[in-house]
């Protein structure tokens, strides 16, 4: 029988020796196929690897891991008149799983990486030893203990993922993870996300796709952020049908030209599409950003620190003593003036 040469250095010249091995042995056992096939693919792998014409388990991974590039990305963008929709993909974590490396602080915790690790250097240095079929079968010892040392790092210490295991009455942080208000009262965005009119508004114009990928994932971000914006817009636009119905026309797809129609015929009133982008791209974010902030101003001032309140003198009505509610007044005892904000922006209406 023809031996294997491993000293070949190209796919072709192994290929026809392989052929030539075939014709003096036309029924091979399946075990000695797998060594031809063994023969072949690892030289092939190490051209063409090199290349990228092949898909090995290692860059198979890491090709899912980054299917999203910036070209795709943009890709997914569509073009319309509400901005970018449509951007998020089934698996929410494809992009988010992190790089890692096994550190010294890993080792000392984890026992069982030093003898997977040990293990490696070991097949490393045969590797390097072997020619021929004994090197390829180090190379995959090697591979296969690398391995290892990854799972066992990931199933002792795997890596943090943003989602919620369980859910509080607010999607926000726990009272124990709040930080303090920042130093001129005003709420940071990390910890009350929709109090930002630009987070609503993204929401708003990728509320459907959102929906459709996160609904009944329990463990999701998504899921709980949404229940919690439904709730606050809810409130928001109570009070204003107009806003409602232009809200939900936009979630179902209609277009402003089409919208316009909808609102002539329900609410009697004649607006301009531009006008309608206005309200959809500002004035409902900013809408539901400011009940938002009113909800978490009001669970913080009774969960996380003592709230002071005042009543305005004009409208009689008891307010948080807070810059949202009362202007700045440095002469003043508490530092807020004595009329409510609403109150003073009415007067200036009359005024005007």
């Amino acid at each position: 029988m023809i031996k294997l040469d491993y000293s070949l250095k190209t796919p072709q010249e192994r290929l026809d020796l392989v052929n030539k091995i075939l014709e003096e042995n036309p029924n091979p056992s399946p075990f000695y196929l797998e060594i031809l096939a063994d023969y072949l693919v690892f030289l092939m792998e190490k051209e063409e690897k090199k290349e990228g014409k092949i898909l090995t388990e290692n860059r198979l991974s890491t090709v899912n891991k980054r299917e999203i590039s910036f070209e795709g990305l943009i890709s997914r963008f569509e073009n319309g008149e509400d901005g970018v929709y449509n951007i998020t993909i089934n698996d929410k974590h494809v992009i988010m799983d992190p790089k890692r490396k096994i550190t010294p602080k890993d080792r000392e915790l984890i026992p069982e990486l030093e003898q997977a690790e040990s293990s490696a250097e070991a097949w490393e240095k045969r590797e390097k030893q072997f020619t021929g079929k004994d090197a390829y079968i180090a190379h995959k010892a090697k591979k296969e203990s690398h391995q290892n040392a990854y799972d066992i790092l990931k199933h002792r210490n795997p890596p943090v993922q943003s989602m919620h295991l369980v859910h509080s009455e607010h999607y926000w942080k726990l009272p124990s993870e709040i930080n303090k208000l920042n130093p001129d009262g005003s709420i940071p965005i990390a910890d009350a996300p929709l109090t930002d009119p630009k987070v609503c508004s993204l929401i708003l114009c990728n509320y459907s796709r959102l929906y459709q990928n996160s609904w009944g994932d329990f463990t999701s971000d998504i899921w709980y952020l949404l229940e919690e914006f439904d709730k606050v817009s809810a409130k928001a636009l109570k009070n204003y049908p107009l806003y409602y119905r232009i809200v939900e026309c936009k979630i179902d797809g209609l277009q402003n030209v089409e919208l316009q129609k909808v609102l002539e015929e329900e609410f009697g009133v004649s607006h301009s599409v531009e006008y309608i982008s206005s309200l959809w791209r500002n004035k409902i974010p900013n809408l539901i950003a400011s009940t938002a902030e009113d909800e978490f101003l009001s669970w913080y001032y009774l969960n996380i620190e003592k709230g002071k309140y005042k009543r305005c003198s004009r409208c009689g009505k008891i307010k948080l003593a807070h810059n949202k509610y009362f202007s700045k007044n440095k002469t003043s005892k508490d530092g807020f003036y004595s009329i409510c904000k609403e109150c003073r922006n009415k007067n200036k209406g009359k005024k005007s």
